[in-house]
């Protein structure tokens, strides 16, 4: 008899354990689907020409920067930010559920070089999160930052956080050789314009075709000759003139 009371407690303790687990099942499964956050602040890289070529590579940050999120002991993301190429180039984001959760985010920079790699990559290394999916041994990364996120359901904006800057903030630079300058095309030479000559003026008078000695006065130079006028004929009805003869001498 003394032991039905026992029996009766421990199906309780059993009881209550079951609908425990069962409301942390409930809730568990009433999250919502994950939400795409973006995160900020993400360093710019732009590409860099490598070789005589030129050839157009994808160069980043020397050192990547490793983000882990943790919820306890489980690690729920892990990514790779290389860094962006341009400023308006799409950011990196994260997938957690929709729910009211509180998570650690473990920031580490990569001992390791990630070294460049060809444009025609560009879309592998970028995964549905925003992160670098190459392969790439990170090393051991040195954790340099941890903060904490709390998420809200129905709330995207409780999801968004921004990258603390790396202790290393060096990007790759171009290794290519200056571009050979343009080559000078010589200028055609220009024709001269042509010469106006000015019409030649009326012809000098006479007194300015005659040489003048040097002191010699202006009066004593000579004067051209005037041409002879001729005598005006008589006219044809004048009167002869008488003539005269003379008288004999006594």
């Amino acid at each position: 008899m003394d032991s039905k009371p026992g029996i009766a407690l421990t199906s309780l303790a059993r009881i209550a354990q079951v609908a425990l687990i069962a409301s942390a099942a409930l809730a568990t499964g009433c999250a919502g689907p994950p939400i795409p956050a973006p995160i900020e602040g993400e360093l710019v890289c732009p590409d860099i020409e490598i070789g005589a070529a030129h050839s157009k590579m994808i160069g980043g940050l020397t050192h990547p920067i490793r983000l882990r999120i943790l919820e306890g002991k489980n690690v729920m993301m892990k990514m790779i930010l290389s860094g962006k190429r341009l400023p308006a180039d799409p950011s990196a984001h994260t997938l957690l559920p929709d729910d009211n959760a509180e998570y650690v985010l473990e920031w580490s920079q990569c001992s390791n070089e990630r070294a460049p790699r060809p444009i025609s990559s560009a879309s592998k290394t970028r995964g549905a999160t925003g992160k670098d999916t190459t392969a790439f041994d990170c090393g051991e990364a040195a954790i340099y930052k941890t903060d904490k996120l709390v998420t809200k359901k129905h709330d995207a904006a409780s999801h968004v956080f921004a990258v603390p800057p790396p202790p290393k903030t060096d990007c790759w630079a171009g290794e290519a050789p200056p571009a050979l300058p343009a080559p000078v095309v010589p200028t055609p030479p220009t024709a001269p314009a042509p010469t106006v000559t000015a019409a030649p003026s009326a012809a000098p008078s006479a007194s300015a075709a005659l040489p003048l000695p040097s002191g010699a006065p202006v009066a004593a130079l000579p004067l051209p000759s005037a041409a002879p006028i001729a005598s005006a004929a008589p006219p044809s009805n004048a009167a002869p003139t008488p003539i005269i003869p003379p008288r004999p001498n006594k």
